[in-house]
């Protein structure tokens, strides 16, 4: 957003609030260019309120189980001091049975157990760390530190953590991770996320003869069957499948995944180029050519030119010339696309699907054969994310409610060896995937259990009893007022995130079916709300006057989704890291404000084939 003013970030002491991947990565990119930083950093301060620094919450042991597994592989992981492969070559095998590492010999293009993805990234950060001081670069660890307020006190701007304890520094950047805010309720075997995972697990030796409840068919959901079903019953390999028998003395032992589509993910599958990249498919000027002179990118319109192009050439590498053919047809929109896809990819009976589905990925994986339209479509919406904020309010929406769920769904990559756990539950009739809108009522908590109510497409409903309910539907929309750093909202340093309506008449009708407040009304004219809070390109946080801040950065998913709706996994981390290292690059050897313009910030995008 151009501002008048340049005021750029004062480097001298610069605090991280958080150390889980992304913290990782921007302490990687610092050492990267620590010719240069040397000379503008005088220290590093790193606040985690966990006692293990440099690990991750998805990651962390006290956080995990060692049955769940990464949903990727070490050639996908953006590289660090070494790769996550090598590492585990380089372990005793004591300790890779403890991590369950147990498929020798380690295999770049496998996946192993979170807990070895987070000592792999423990490791790294320790090299990291001493790797900054002999730069001439001092980091100041602060473990078992929860920030929970940020304030601008005379020039600086101070960190307060939960004893009251204050912190100056120059410059912020809030990486912290995942945030929860609804309570659990135990009394009542309901928990709202799976985390730590240890929570849900049964207590003193006893087990779960029930039926359990899941919000959502995630891939957080998989780690709630995956930890739950190695504890009532065992896994056995026969031949060249799995099989679950379950444990006798726990008969009506099952698992039903509530998904509101009746989806689940797709599988993981071979990649021709395992990192994504932005410009891969068009350029950087034919991205620009598309915005018009209101300054809006149109989501219609860079689907029409820049991935109907790219999704031709890949359904032909795919040989799926029915699509490829539909796709010429200039008639045949983004809209009809995401239709037609997601009801070739809708299955009566999900896992009898995912049965199907599994000899493709199978082939795919163990023959070395790519999946190219996936993997396209994967880059062409990382792209597409990176430059959102030129999306209209009603871009926005349709891009919310109607191309998300579906994205998530053939994009997530399931690793197979999830896939054949819940396969091997199917079989033994232990899991259930049940469709429909779940709601929770007034009074759903109940002494010993929880009350949903599921609805239909026909609108029917049905009232299920569950004695443990678990809310795998991931975080909730942010609200301003719930930001976790209550002075920075106090004070008006952050504001909502939000988009412009191009037809203001519209915004009207839409308005009786959305949150009270979403729209309104400003000097701009109509906007949407969106989730989240304002960032500039550079994830400056900006104030209500509409200036960034150039001590204060939120490089946290979940604070900027409504601006960056497709930011997950590792390679997202690293390009985020990267986009705020190579900003401070541009101030102090240039001069230069790269977030005042699109066509500065999409130039940082281009000169670095890593984002």
């Amino acid at each position: 957003m151009p501002h008048n003013k340049l005021i750029f970030s004062d480097l001298t002491n610069l605090a991280i609030i958080g150390s889980g991947p992304t913290a990782l990565y921007l302490l990687q990119n610092i050492l990267n260019n620590s010719a240069i930083f040397k000379k503008e950093i005088q220290s590093i301060s790193i606040f985690e309120k966990d006692e293990i620094i440099g690990m991750g919450m998805p990651y962390n042991p006290k956080t995990t189980d060692v049955h769940n597994l990464s949903n990727i592989s070490s050639e996908e992981i953006p590289l660090l001091n070494q790769s996550f492969a090598d590492w585990l070559r380089e372990q005793t095998d004591e300790t890779l049975y403890n991590l369950n590492v147990k498929d020798l010999p380690i295999d770049d293009s496998a996946v192993y157990s979170r807990i070895a993805l987070g000592k792999y990234f423990h490791s790294q950060y320790q090299i990291l760390c001493t790797s900054l001081k002999e730069c001439g670069i001092p980091v100041s660890e602060y473990s078992s530190c929860e920030v929970v307020d940020i304030l601008r006190e005379n020039e600086k701007i101070c960190v307060v953590d939960s004893e009251g304890k204050k912190y100056d520094f120059s410059t912020v950047v809030i990486a912290n991770g995942h945030e929860w805010e609804e309570e659990d309720r135990p009394e009542s075997g309901y928990f709202s996320n799976p985390w730590p995972i240890q929570k849900i697990l049964p207590k003193n030796k006893e087990l779960y003869d029930f039926a359990i409840g899941t919000l959502g068919s995630s891939l957080s959901a998989f780690d709630v069957v995956t930890s739950l079903s190695h504890r009532h019953g065992e896994f056995q390999r026969k031949e060249n499948h799995l099989e679950f028998i379950k444990n006798p003395k726990v008969p009506n032992f099952k698992i039903i995944l509530h998904s509101s589509n009746g989806w689940l993910p797709h599988l993981q599958y071979e990649q021709e180029e395992p990192f994504r990249k932005i410009y891969r498919h068009f350029s950087r000027n034919d991205l620009l050519e598309l915005i018009d002179e209101h300054g809006f990118l149109s989501l219609e319109e860079y689907f029409d030119k820049l991935c109907r192009p790219a999704l031709i050439k890949a359904f032909s590498k795919d040989k799926l010339s029915e699509i490829e053919e539909k796709l010429k047809d200039s008639n045949f929109s983004f809209r009809k696309w995401v239709e037609f896809m997601s009801e070739r990819h809708q299955y009566i009976n999900s896992f009898e699907g995912m049965k199907k589905e599994m000899l493709t990925a199978k082939k795919s994986i163990y023959k070395n054969i790519p999946i190219h339209w996936m993997e396209t479509l994967d880059d062409l919406m990382y792209s597409l994310n990176y430059h959102a904020e030129l999306l209209c309010a009603e871009d926005h929406l349709y891009l919310r409610k109607e191309i998300m769920s579906f994205l998530m769904n053939v994009i997530a990559a399931l690793p197979l060896q999830s896939a054949q756990i819940l396969l091997a539950l199917y079989d033994a009739n232990c899991i259930e995937l049940k469709s429909g809108y779940v709601h929770i009522p007034e009074d759903a908590f109940q002494k010993n259990y929880t009350k949903i109510i599921v609805e239909s497409e026909k609108g029917e409903t049905e009232e299920i009893k569950y004695k443990l309910f678990v809310n795998c539907g991931g975080e909730k929309k942010l609200e301003l007022e719930n930001y976790p750093f209550p002075s920075l909202v106090s004070s008006k340093l952050v504001r909502t995130a939000t988009a412009s309506f191009i037809h203001p008449k519209d915004a009207q009708k839409l308005g009786e079916l959305l949150d009270a407040g979403a729209i309104f009304q400003n000097e701009k004219g109509t906007r949407l709300n969106l989730s989240g809070i304002d960032i500039d390109s550079s994830y400056r946080t900006i104030n209500q006057e509409g200036i960034p801040n150039p001590f204060l950065f939120d490089i946290n998913f979940a604070h900027t989704h409504g601006l960056r709706p497709y930011s997950y996994g590792l390679q997202a981390c690293n390009a985020t890291s990267l986009i705020l290292v190579e900003s401070w690059l541009a101030e102090i050897t240039k001069g230069n404000d790269i977030s005042e313009k699109v066509e500065t910030i999409t130039e940082l995008y281009e000169d670095n084939e890593e984002l």
